[in-house]
């Protein structure tokens, strides 16, 4: 007999399904399955193995995926964390360091202002003109003056801190001397001594500008405020 016949045969062959019933007749009941049917549900079920194992295995690397994703992001996540950290520490020393430098700043600003108020102070003529005790009176001229009357040995003083803006002759008395203070005032002193500063000095307040002698008592006193003459006895700051 050839291959052909034997395959034939074999294909041929059915397979049988024995069932077992506990029935009231007492029959047994035979279910005959076509082999290719029998093929059939094999394949079928191989499949489906063959499709949940593909299935598994691609989820299992996309949830491998998916894990190796979340360790990278939680690494990402630390790494923001420690860099954020080290941001606040240097936010926090910026700001201590912008707080130091605005104190100071403040501190410059405030100690600048003190200085240029008590310069400013200074350059007013509101001291008293001699280094002694005078008598005051009003002289009767067009323009305010003031007469001071001082002691021998004693001095004629800058009222305030300036420049020497001229020294020349006087037609009442002997020499006249202009200071001026840079802010507007200037002071004039008339008296009979002999100068003791020249034209472009810088002087401070109570800088000598005559010694009193036995024939040089009188001083006359003015001043002028932008190239008008005011009341000398306004601005005078005497203590004592």
């Amino acid at each position: 007999m050839s291959e052909a016949q034997n395959g034939k045969r074999r294909r041929r062959f059915n397979y049988t399904v024995m069932v077992f019933a506990d029935s009231r007749e007492g029959k047994i009941k035979q279910l005959r399955i076509d082999p290719e049917v029998i093929e059939a549900l094999f394949v079928i079920l191989l499949a489906v193995i063959i499709f949940l194992g593909v299935n598994n295995n691609r989820r299992g690397g996309e949830i491998a995926a998916l894990e190796k994703k979340i360790e990278m992001q939680v690494e990402t996540i630390q790494a923001l964390e420690q860099e954020n950290g080290s941001l606040t520490l240097l936010h926090d020393e910026l700001t201590q360091k912008v707080t130091i430098l605005s104190d100071t700043v403040n501190q410059k600003v405030e100690k600048e202002a003190a200085q240029e108020e008590e310069e400013a102070q200074a350059h007013m003529p509101i001291g008293f003109p001699m280094t002694s005790s005078a008598s005051i009176q009003e002289a009767d001229t067009e323009e305010p003056m003031v007469i001071l009357n001082g002691s021998e040995g004693n001095s004629i003083v800058t009222s305030g801190a300036g420049v020497v803006l001229s020294v020349s002759t006087d037609s009442t008395y002997l020499h006249c001397i202009k200071i001026d203070h840079g802010n507007g005032y200037v002071s004039i002193y008339r008296n009979d001594g002999e100068v003791m500063v020249r034209e472009g000095d810088e002087v401070v307040r109570g800088s000598i500008l005559y010694v009193i002698g036995e024939e040089n008592k009188e001083l006359g006193y003015q001043v002028t405020k932008d190239e008008k003459y005011v009341e000398p006895m306004e601005l005078f700051n005497i203590d004592g």
